[in-house]
This record gives structure tokens, sequence and C-alpha cells, in this order.
């Protein structure tokens, strides 16, 4: 039996960056979009458990008053959590991004890791975390996995994973190096357009006919994940398409 063709990344990122007019995502990452890695590092903690546009406004509050590793290490907590409040979990956030502030200025001289292994020591910082910072701070290759990423993967049919780090492990295996960096941008912002977590819109979608879970549904069959199985009026999962066991040996036929 001969081996399935490689799926075809290229086409995704290509169809993608046209509809969202990103501009070639051939060109190194930061020459247009550079950005400061600790800031970077402390949004994207923040960005844990709330939405995008919660993120932004805290960020935003956040970096006009402290806007590096120095002024956000020497602040009180009481004057951090007012800033934050709408990521969710303000107290523990707040406590977190100061302690990586200050665990830069006494480890690494204030300047923010460069490697996966040195990020993942500081408080707060994570998988997901780490890759962000290496991707969009220092333009260093990496796959950053969040649910958008995670969702996305999944319904291709390129991974078949149950958490963001599961999936962000087996990315590495399977998606060319050359992909890495506007893998995520990309996948994120087709996440909250059209590859939404309920109700995605499979006939707007680009990459509809490369999609294992866009393939299936307009075939009629079942989806690689359950949760994108088409829902009935009442609201609940349509069925498995009908399948017919097969007869246990020795066992009579049915007959109708």
């Amino acid at each position: 039996m001969s081996a399935a063709p490689p799926f075809d990344w290229e086409a995704v990122l290509d169809r993608l960056s046209e509809l969202y007019g990103t501009g070639d995502w051939r060109t190194p990452y930061l020459r247009d979009h550079a950005e400061n890695p600790f800031q970077v590092m402390i949004g994207t903690i923040l960005s844990q458990r709330t939405r995008d546009e919660n993120t932004d406004r805290a960020s935003a509050r956040l970096f006009a008053r402290y806007p590096d590793a120095p002024s956000l290490a020497a602040a009180r907590l009481s004057t951090i959590e007012p800033l934050i409040h709408d990521t969710g979990f303000y107290h523990t956030k707040a406590r977190l991004i100061r302690d990586a502030s200050r665990q830069l200025l006494g480890r690494f001289d204030g300047t923010v890791p460069r490697t996966f292994e040195e990020l993942t020591t500081l408080p707060g910082v994570g998988p997901k975390t780490a890759n962000c910072v290496l991707v969009f701070g220092y333009g260093i290759p990496a796959i950053p996995v969040d649910t958008h990423v995670h969702r996305i993967a999944n319904r291709l049919g390129v991974v078949r994973t149950k958490s963001p780090e599961e999936t962000e492990q087996r990315l590495r295996e399977v998606v060319p190096r050359e992909y890495w960096i506007p893998l995520n941008p990309l996948l994120v912002q087709h996440g909250q357009n059209l590859c939404r977590p309920i109700g995605p819109k499979c006939g707007e979608c680009p990459i509809a006919d490369l999609c294992a879970t866009g393939i299936a549904l307009r075939s009629g069959r079942e989806p690689p994940r359950r949760a994108d199985r088409p829902r009935r009026p009442d609201g609940r999962r349509s069925p498995r398409p009908n399948r017919r066991r097969p007869r246990r040996s020795g066992a009579p036929a049915r007959t109708v």
C-alpha cells in the first residue's frame, strides 16, 4: 500500500495569508512584526484562561505604567492587580509576572532568555508562553499552541491529540521546520474568524478541501472530532453514521 501524500502546509499558509491579508509568510517574521520579548512573555502569561480582547486591554494598561522588567519587578501587587483585573485570576497572575520580572533581573541580567529550556524555568512560563517568546520576540522557529491551534490541527486531521501540550509535541514531528513561525499567527486568526469552536464556517473556508473535517462533513461522513458532528434541531449531536457491526464468528447472519 502506498504511503499517503504529505499534508500541504504550504497551500494552507498561502491561502490563509491571502484571506487575512497578512503578507508573504515566507518573509522573516521580525522584519515586519518585531515585538518586545519581555512584553511578549508577560502578555502571554496574562492571556492564560482569558479572552484575547481582555488580554489586549490589560496589557496596554500594564505596559503603559510598567514597560520593562526593572519597573515591574519593583511594583506593588496592589498596583498591578487593578491593571490586569480583566484577565481573571489577577491575584495569581500579578504575583507570577512580578516574580518572573525579578528572576529576569537576578538570574538573566534583565534579558529574556532565548532558549525554551531557560524560559520554562521562569514563574508562569509554560510551553506556550516560551514558544511565543521565541517566535514573536526573537524570530526563532517554534510552534506556540493555544486552544485555536489545538482545535484546528485536530480538525485538519494532521494530529489526534487531547491537549495543547500533546498537540505541540506532535506538530513538531509532522510540520516541516520552515512552516513553524507563521503557523501560530495564521491558525489563531483563522480560529477567531472562521474555524470557530462552535459553528465553524466551513462553507467560507479556503482550506476546506484540505481539511479532514471539511471533507468529511461535505461527504456525509463522521469528522475526526466528535465535537464537530453536526447538531440536530434539538441541539444534540447527530448520531454516528450507520455502520453494520461485523458478525461474530459462528453467529448466524441476521435476516431482514
